[in-house]
């Protein structure tokens, strides 16, 4: 009976999606493959609390360290990847996953891979909609990815705008397979009438309402002012309609201030949730979802929002939108930064009952076809 091979994944921080992807990879090739997460920094800007589950061998680097301190202390990035070398050595990795080339010690892993013929793959969450640099940094973008491209033996994009993203690097001529992030579906698909009930109460939701919902970081990426302006001008046309921003983050108290004082009962502020399975269930305390974000890479929410049942909304720079969000059959798709267009879509999504139930029972298709 030939061994397991060992499959190591170097990974900046562990958030709940990433845990969730390396524990399905470990339950689905676990006749075949032992999977071992190194992870390279304690800590996120997201104050995450979760247990590290034992059946993913976790081990960490970076303890007390956060990722936000990576673009601050390079020599430290690279000297940790020395000591990720030297666990490679000592677990006697067959193989590796590197999440990401955007610091010189993670390029120094996969040239030391290549070098030692340990076959190492690039996962990357990049979309192509976003790659917009020009000038010296086009310059030294291209050389910089291209040479990293150039010594992995595949490519992992989360979907096809990573893939797109990768082409341009030379990934065309590397093998590729679509690893995107992914939420615990287990967790959504096991809510309740009585979680949903309790969670209206702590919350505030109003029972005889349904709910517009934003699920992320309360930063100028989001795009979240776009939202806040769509549902003003929706409001008085749909008076049964709230919204609920689910998140914390820097920009909270000034989009607060962006709220008219005549819709301020109307907007529910959550805060950053750290249990995922209340988060889970505001889900489905839900209608609609929307994503506006003025770029997104990939999107585990929008896989969240689908397994929910919502109807999904997001901009044109959603990675994740690319993929689930099929436009005028379970959402819709607007332009990033267009609120009068996001208006328009969450009036024909918010019509009638008829055309909402439509599109919600078209998401769960949707990413089962995907799936």
């Amino acid at each position: 009976m030939t061994s397991k091979k060992r499959l190591a994944i170097v990974s900046s921080v562990a958030a709940p999606y990433r845990v969730s992807q390396h524990l399905r990879l470990a339950r689905e090739l676990a006749e075949e493959v032992e999977l071992w997460s190194f992870i390279l920094f304690e800590r996120d800007w997201l104050p995450w609390k979760h247990e590290l589950p034992a059946e993913i061998h976790p081990i960490q680097f970076g303890k007390g360290e956060s990722s936000r301190q990576k673009l601050h202390h390079p020599l430290r990035q690279w000297t940790k990847t020395g000591e990720v070398i030297h666990a490679l050595r000592e677990k006697q990795i067959d193989m590796v996953i590197v999440t990401g080339a955007n610091d010189l010690g993670l390029l120094r892993l996969i040239r030391w891979c290549h070098r030692q013929g340990i076959p190492i793959y690039l996962f990357g969450d990049s979309n192509v909609s976003g790659d917009t640099a020009t000038g010296i940094r086009r310059l030294i973008k291209d050389a910089y990815i291209g040479y990293a491209v150039s010594h992995i033996d595949g490519l992992l994009p989360c979907g096809i705008r990573g893939k797109e993203f990768f082409d341009r690097y030379g990934g065309s001529t590397k093998p590729c397979f679509y690893m995107p992030h992914e939420p615990d579906y287990r967790r959504l698909f096991a809510v309740t009438a009585e979680d949903c009930q309790q969670a209206r109460k702590k919350y505030g939701l109003a029972p005889d309402k349904q709910y517009i919902l934003y699920s992320g970081r309360l930063v100028a990426a989001k795009g979240i002012d776009t939202l806040i302006n769509a549902f003003t001008q929706i409001a008085e046309q749909r008076p049964d309609w709230n919204l609920m921003l689910v998140g914390g983050g820097e920009l909270e108290a000034e989009l607060k201030q962006q709220i008219p004082p005549q819709l301020a009962h109307r907007v529910v502020w959550t805060g950053f949730i750290h249990d995922q399975s209340e988060l889970s269930v505001l889900y489905h305390c839900a209608e609609v979802f929307v994503l506006p974000s003025r770029y997104e890479p990939w999107a585990v929410v929008v896989c969240e929002a689908a397994a929910a049942g919502l109807v999904l909304i997001t901009s044109d720079m959603v990675g994740a939108g690319a993929e689930l969000c099929r436009d005028g059959v379970n959402g819709a798709i607007f332009p990033a930064g267009n609120s009068a267009i996001l208006a328009d879509k969450l009036l024909w999504a918010t019509e009638n009952r008829e055309r909402l139930w439509q599109l919600r029972r078209e998401s769960l298709k949707a990413l089962d076809d995907w799936r």
